[in-house]
């Protein structure tokens, strides 16, 4: 991505000394490969002095995002928080913090990331193999509005066209990675994954979601592990044909370089959730082990430790107009046998409880290792959703 742009503000009789101590005050926060000084459409306002009020408004978009960068000296946050309750009465975003602090070098870090990602999914295309699960209700975008809000194309994609049959080899790399006892089952779940690769190179696909019940119903296998290696490929790969995870997770590989695990929301209770599902990129796990699918009890499925101690929990809407964003611990409970294979508790505040009790947005959710909060706060604001 080209670099963001940094407009320095002051007094309008302020002289060149000024705006040079700025940008020498600023050395810290602006890495030169990522900010460039400019004096048109900025992303980011920086406050000097007081009395920039006006010529900040005259850089202001409607529908743009703005980091507002002010100190507590020379007025500059007092200018920084008239500007700050104007926008915010004129429904425009933006985010105001001391530039001195390590919190504004951390925002404009993500900052950079998230235009650079959104910029890099523009053009993007996913496929959904089958059709949505029929238990998916709410968990469905329009296509129409994935292309108008985010540029990427949603490509349908017949089961017809996923050749397994015509796959007579699976990558050595495949097998000694999963290395199973019962490698007549471990060849199947791999010819599965190499005729969705075949799939995802003749279409040129960014990302896919497969429609997977009727693989096991046909076949007795799975594509569960075949999934969790596309997402270690790089591919974000989701399953049961939920476009609104295949949204999130493609977000959040261009965003911030890592593809998440698609999890059921299995149970809550009064300070914890527990998620689960069989599909969990590997990549992510301490360690892991084979087992059948949950639900079928056929093909195989991967059964792991997340590596983490903290992580984010994050859902789409199916209008994408909405963003849940949760952080919690990582517990260490027993494994329930009465859920998918890969499982995981988590401690969270009363707030997330009381989002999953009263107004989850689906189902599935995403979790990513850390906390990614603050920079699914700043994504939420420039894609103009509602974080819940």
């Amino acid at each position: 991505m080209d670099k963001l742009r940094a407009k320095l503000l002051a007094f309008p009789a302020a002289d060149i000394n000024t705006f040079s101590k700025g940008k020498k005050r600023l050395q810290k926060v602006f890495h030169r490969d990522r900010v460039e000084y400019v004096d048109k459409d900025p992303e980011i306002l920086v406050f000097l002095t007081g009395g920039s009020e006006r010529v900040a408004l005259q850089s202001v978009r409607e529908n743009g995002f703005y980091l507002l960068l002010a100190t507590g000296t020379d007025n500059s946050w007092a200018a920084a928080t008239e500007v700050k309750a104007w926008m915010n009465q004129n429904r425009i975003s933006s985010l105001l913090v001391d530039f001195t602090s390590f919190k504004a070098i951390e925002m404009v870090e993500y900052l950079h990331a998230i235009k650079s990602g959104l910029n890099r999914l523009k053009g993007q295309r996913f496929g959904l193999i089958g059709e949505a699960s029929d238990w998916l209700v709410n968990s469905n975008i329009d296509p129409f509005i994935i292309k108008t809000k985010l540029g990427v194309e949603q490509i349908d994609i017949p089961w017809s066209k996923v050749n397994v049959d015509e796959v007579k080899e699976v990558a050595p790399e495949y097998m000694a990675f999963f290395k199973h006892s019962d490698t007549k089952s471990l060849r199947e779940t791999g010819r599965v994954y190499e005729a969705i690769s075949k799939v995802v190179q003749d279409f040129a696909l960014n990302a896919v979601t497969v429609e997977c019940f009727s693989l096991v119903t046909s076949r007795k296998t799975t594509a569960c592990l075949g999934l969790s290696k596309l997402s270690m490929d790089g591919i974000p790969a989701g399953c049961e044909g939920d476009t609104c995870s295949m949204l999130g997770m493609m977000l959040v590989k261009e965003m911030f370089g890592i593809v998440p695990w698609i999890a059921n929301v299995t149970h809550v209770n009064s300070n914890r959730v527990l998620f689960s599902h069989c599909t969990i990129p590997a990549n992510l796990l301490v360690n892991f082990e084979l087992n059948t699918h949950f639900e079928s009890g056929k093909g195989l499925a991967i059964k792991g430790n997340l590596k983490a101690d903290e992580v984010t929990i994050l859902r789409l809407d199916h209008t994408l107009s909405k963003l849940f964003v949760g952080t919690g611990k990582v517990l260490d409970e027993p494994y329930q046998k009465m859920g998918c294979r890969t499982q995981l508790a988590v401690a969270v505040p009363p707030n997330v409880i009381d989002y999953f009790t009263n107004a989850p947005l689906g189902n599935h959710h995403l979790i990513v290792p850390g906390n990614l909060s603050l920079g699914l706060d700043i994504a939420a604001r420039i894609l103009r959703m509602e974080r819940v």
